[in-house]
């Protein structure tokens, strides 16, 4: 089973020691103790005297990513010493293994960083670790592209002893969860938010508790949910434990895709198997072209936010539609077999993209009279055209007096939460319902503005459960825990608040 390794770097020795004690009271079982991070000479009895938990022991120079102030000779003369007084693993950098021979129990992590990119030679660095009597071969290098974070992750596919294959940065996140699956012995982690020791590392409780990583082994099925920005997605603290109650063995990962580079990044994760995607800002029309066949509400929508892939086959489905709709009949009263509460309604949508879209033709296929703007008119006019709605310039939109106005967009979003694409002045009708599809935070300054001003709001978390549900029922087949997703939802949004 994979651990994870909570990594502690404090100034002080006797603050080093009281993070460790509450690391080990909180469940983590091995802690890298970072000594380069002490502002005085570490010292080994003091630091050693008392282990709570097993222990990597590092000092990293700076050309690493580390603190060490010292000579390269009193560093190494260090790393002896700790070998000698018997820590469970040191970690030594492949330049200097050779130099720094085998004694007593203590585990050699043979490791390699680079700070600036991937090298296209990262496998022969790889295979040079492994032949410096490693009991662990560690590299960690930065991903320029998600390409660079799939060569790093698919070292321990070939690797002769166990890898650690860290590729560094947002768009190499995920290689910080998969590892389990392709023999990483462990993962590192930060323990303390505050103190965040590489790009793109992830906290001890996100780990255990959002992605289950210690449960993922080598047979865990992976799914994706990709975008840019993807950091906000709170997709994988719902789906993973919902799995896991199932006793479903599998995983779902976040993936940073740019805008432009969304086929070569797909390419270079085929080897994956990535058996689903969940698609989110800014792919979901994109996407489309990659499927080899669509549902209905895709084809009307020409937006797709969910794909299964099954034996190589693309089939995509759009479950922000559906959710969407019945989010939007439930605020207003609900609808019958016969009759939305929709039709004839004035809507407002702010927005263009893909969940625009997606909202635009439902409403339209309900009779509602639409008007859609956005920030750039000529986005506004052809999806208009296309759902046989008006259009009106961006400027104008706290002119008009809609019954309803929906926001697609993603001002409001994590972290710029104080802004909204409505002024105060565009919550100007009786009885107005605002909808904002952003669930985090779900109390948006759009939905704190039409408020102030007498309108009913529904926020986005609504429509995001109905939709995670239906993805979760095309992945498995199975309905979704829906309860044990709320509950999961409430609880990371009351956390985000604070």
């Amino acid at each position: 089973m994979a651990k994870i390794c909570v990594t502690i770097g404090r100034g002080r020795h006797s603050s080093l020691a009281e993070e460790w004690k509450a690391a080990a009271e909180a469940g983590v079982e091995l802690v890298e103790i970072r000594a380069d991070c002490l502002r005085r000479d570490p010292d080994l009895k003091r630091i050693l005297a008392e282990k709570p938990t097993p222990l990597v022991f590092t000092v990293r120079r700076g050309a690493d990513g580390g603190l060490w102030r010292g000579s390269e000779e009193k560093r190494q003369q260090l790393i002896r010493e700790a070998i000698v007084a018997g820590v469970d693993y040191i970690d030594l950098e492949m330049d200097i293994a050779s130099k720094i021979r085998r004694f007593g129990k203590t585990k050699r992590i043979v490791s390699y960083h680079n700070l600036k990119n991937t090298p296209e030679s990262v496998q022969d660095i790889a295979e040079q670790c492994d032949e410096m009597d490693a009991d662990i071969v560690k590299v960690a290098t930065t991903a320029l592209t998600v390409g660079d974070a799939s060569r790093v992750l698919n070292l321990g596919t070939t690797a002769k002893v166990p890898t650690i294959a860290i590729a560094m940065g947002d768009l190499g996140a995920f290689t910080r969860v998969l590892g389990a699956k392709y023999g990483a012995p462990f993962t590192y982690a930060n323990f303390n938010p505050e103190r965040v020791f590489a790009a793109g590392m992830l906290s001890f409780q996100k780990l255990r508790r959002d992605y289950l990583y210690e449960k993922i082994d080598d047979r865990t099925e992976v799914y994706a949910v990709i975008g840019d920005p993807i950091h906000q997605s709170l997709s994988p603290a719902i789906h993973n434990p919902s799995f896991r109650q199932l006793g479903l063995n599998k995983v779902l990962v976040p993936i940073l895709i740019p805008s432009a580079e969304l086929v070569s990044s797909l390419k270079s994760l085929e080897w994956l198997g990535i058996k689903g995607i969940s698609v989110t800002i800014p792919h979901k029309e994109q996407i489309i072209a990659l499927l080899q066949q669509k549902d209905g509400a895709v084809e009307h929508t020409g937006s797709c936010n969910t794909v299964v892939i099954d034996q190589g086959k693309w089939t995509g489905y759009n479950t922000d539609y559906r959710a969407a709709m019945e989010v939007l009949e439930n605020a207003l009263g609900g609808g019958s077999e016969t009759a939305s509460p929709l039709f004839e309604k004035q809507v407002l949508i702010l927005g263009a993209g893909g969940v625009a879209r997606s909202i635009a033709f439902g409403l339209q296929r309900r009779g509602a009279a639409l008007t859609i703007t956005n920030r750039h008119d000529e986005r506004a006019t052809k999806l208009a055209e296309e759902v046989g709605a008006r259009t009106v310039n961006w400027g104008m939109r706290a002119s008009l007096m809609p019954e309803i106005v929906i926001n697609c967009t993603p001002v409001g979003m994590h972290p710029d939460v104080d802004d909204t694409p409505m002024p105060p002045a565009g919550f100007n009708k009786p009885n107005m319902l605002a909808f904002d599809t952003i669930y985090h935070p779900e109390n948006t300054m759009f939905l704190k503005l039409a408020r102030e001003r007498g309108c009913s709001g529904v926020t986005g978390v609504d429509m995001f459960l109905r939709q995670a549900a239906y993805q979760f029922k095309l992945y498995t087949g199975q309905d979704a825990p829906i309860e044990l997703m709320r509950e999961t939802l409430k609880r990371k949004l009351g956390a985000l608040r604070e």
